[in-house]
Order: C-alpha cells, then structure tokens, then sequence
C-alpha cells in the first residue's frame, strides 16, 4: 500500500496521449502543429515538432547553410512545451497562463523535426518557474533555451 502511495506521489497527472490531446483540446487551431509528447515525468515532458518547410523563414541562413525554422515558430513550440508539463504535471483541473518568457538562441533550428525538453524548475503558490531546451533531431547542441513563469489556477 505504501508503495502505491509513493508511486501516486512521483507519477504525472496525465499520461503523453492526454497531455498530447491538451494541445487541441485547449490551445486555438492555429496552434496546432502536429506536435507529439513523446515521455512525460512528474515535472518535465519532452515533445516533438515533426519538421515541416512552411515553418522556416524566407531568407536563408547567413552562413548559407539553407533555411531554419523562424524565431516565432521556435518560440511558439516552446510556450506549446511549457504548457503542456504544467498540464502533464498538475492535471485538467488547472489553467496555466504563460505571464513571462524569455528565449535565447544559440544556433538556428534546422531543417529536422524540434525535441523539447521542458521541466518545472519550481513550483509556487500560483506562479511556476519551467525551463525549455530545444533540439534540431540528430543534433547534440541545443539551438534554444527558455525560461518562463506560468500562472496556475484552478478550474
């Protein structure tokens, strides 16, 4: 029994499918970009953003090197990544509401589907503190890091 109990404790609230099923269920069509959650853990998931031409910007790289997905879209994936461990972590039962996020790119975003990693850093009465690190698929460096407070209330 006790076992149970502690199991309970470190679980998720929601599984990857009902943390996936957050995204069109709760955030507006234009949001949704065939993102997957690949593993969700009591405060952090990871998901992917299959690539897809029409998310990267008009003008190539300055190195040449060809297109990379554009700043908006990297930054979007991420609050998508962010909103979603709140979800994963705490349930159906809350509202999460992005109130600050600040971003730092470190390298363009290929072309090759997105990996997030987001985890709550700290969790508060009503504001949580995540972190965000994106990934181009097949690549070790992270091409983003992000920081953001969400505030959480109850439904």
């Amino acid at each position: 029994m006790n076992d149970q109990v502690k199991l309970d404790e470190i679980a998720p609230a929601l599984s990857a499918k009902e943390a996936e099923n957050m995204i069109t269920t709760n955030l507006p069509p234009i949001d949704h970009h065939g993102e997957t959650v690949e593993q969700v853990g009591r405060n952090s998931i990871r998901l992917r953003l299959p690539y897809d031409r029409k998310f990267t910007g008009a003008e190539p790289w300055q190195d040449g090197s060809g297109q990379v997905f554009s700043g908006p879209m990297v930054m979007g994936f991420a609050d998508t990544a962010m909103y979603c461990c709140v979800m994963a972590a705490m349930g159906a039962g809350v509202i999460p509401v992005m109130a600050n996020l600040n971003i730092t790119f470190l390298r363009p975003a290929r072309a090759a589907d997105l990996i997030a990693e987001a985890r709550i850093v700290r969790r508060g009465g009503r504001l949580h503190y995540l972190e965000c690190w994106l990934t181009s698929d097949g690549e070790a460096e992270p091409c983003a890091h992000i920081t953001s407070t969400y505030r959480v209330s109850k439904r």
